[in-house]
């Protein structure tokens, strides 16, 4: 590898509450990231979404085996109406699921 395809790379250290380093993990873990990974994506304006469990994909397989089933064509408009609601929500959210949180401690705005 020569040196103009390997960028230097330096560290960014900061501290946190037990409580937050807790959220952190739990948030990088839902989106399959590492948490270093999860903390630089959301630093650079990303924002990672989570990765739906299998248990929802097991879900959706058993819902779109009863849509298939021979029943009324309401039961089956809302089966797929619902099946459209959960994959939009879970996993092709349109916006952040959290918003923007203040910063905690620090100097205060205009101060």
């Amino acid at each position: 590898m020569d040196n103009k395809s390997k960028q230097k790379q330096t560290g960014i250290y900061f501290t946190v509450t037990e409580k937050e380093k807790r959220r952190i993990k739990r948030n990088a873990e839902c989106c399959g990231l590492r948490q270093s990974e999860y903390i630089r994506q959301r630093a650079l304006g990303f924002a990672p979404k989570a990765v739906p469990p299998d248990a929802f994909y097991h879900f959706c397989e058993k819902l779109d085996m009863l849509c298939e089933e021979p029943f009324s064509a309401e039961v089956n408009q809302k089966s797929l109406s619902l099946l459209a609601e959960i994959e939009q929500a879970l996993v092709r959210p349109d916006k952040e699921v959290m918003p923007w949180q203040p910063q905690a401690s620090g100097p205060s705005e205009g101060g």
